[in-house]
């Protein structure tokens, strides 16, 4: 009896399901690799009382590297790269480019706000009127 012999042990479809259909992408070079590469940042948004958080990933950068504006409606995070120091070669020119995030944020008007960047997240609370 081989593996994939049984059909009607579920196991079997599982196994089956991850060897034929997951086969990993074949590039031709890192280069295209990464012409190609899908950006994706994950935003969290928290809101309770007279304070709403943000919550973003910006890998790569220190928090000298970080900018971050908020005023009536809107709120703008970018980060450019200024240090090249211990950075892999192919990283360089990602970080180079930098990341501009902005969103615009009907309804809020702000009183103050502070935020702090660890380990590649960045947390922006701020207090509203």
């Amino acid at each position: 009896m081989g593996f994939f012999d049984d059909d009607n042990d579920p196991f079997e479809s599982i196994v089956r399901e991850f060897f034929q259909e997951s086969r990993p992408a074949r590039t031709t070079s890192s280069k295209d690799f990464l012409k190609g590469e899908k950006e994706e940042r994950t935003i969290d948004y928290i809101e309770e009382d007279k304070k709403v958080y943000f919550v973003f990933e910006i890998y790569g950068y220190s928090k000298s590297d970080i900018k971050v504006e908020v005023g009536k409606g809107f709120i703008e995070v970018e980060a450019r790269k200024k240090n090249f120091d211990g950075v892999q070669d192919y990283l360089i020119s990602k970080l180079e480019k930098g990341i501009k995030i902005k969103k615009n944020l009907p309804g809020l008007k702000v009183k103050s706000y502070e935020w702090t960047f660890n380990n590649g997240i960045l947390e922006v609370e701020i207090e509203t009127k």
